[in-house]
């Protein structure tokens, strides 16, 4: 089974959805001043990536990339990665994590959302430039 429908704009696309998540997770770590260290970054990033992969999997998120899957992936992925990442690492809990899954529905969809952006323009302008003059 293959993530992407082989496209150069499926890999490009994932390789920037996974590059936003690895940003918010980074951010989250700063902000909270959370120590660098690999093992940290591991079990913070790790189940959120994860469950956005087998999500988009199941969604063919990126076969090809589209608006429609790209939602449903944020709607099932992102709560299942923040709960498993709960569980991991220990907070936030109680109500508190309703707010951090807000954030983190939030702020994902932003940077996804950006990326998507980007890509859409530089996959414009590539097919641009390879047109006759």
């Amino acid at each position: 089974m293959r993530l992407t429908d082989g496209t150069a704009r499926a890999r490009l696309t994932l390789a920037v959805d996974l590059l936003a998540l690895v940003a918010f997770v980074l951010i989250g770590m700063r902000s909270h001043h959370t120590a660098s260290a690999f093992v940290v970054f591991a079990r913070t990033a790790g189940p959120v990536v994860l469950a956005w992969l087998v999500c988009a999997l199941f969604f063919h998120t990126y076969r090809p990339p589209g608006h429609r899957s790209l939602v449903w992936t944020i709607l099932v992925a992102v709560p299942i990665g923040v709960l498993a990442r709960t569980i991991i690492v220990g907070s936030p809990q109680g109500w508190r994590i309703l707010t951090f899954l807000g954030v983190a529905l939030l702020f994902l969809s932003l940077f996804l959302g950006t990326g998507r952006v980007i890509v859409s323009f530089l996959s414009r302008r590539s097919e641009r430039l390879r047109e006759p003059a």
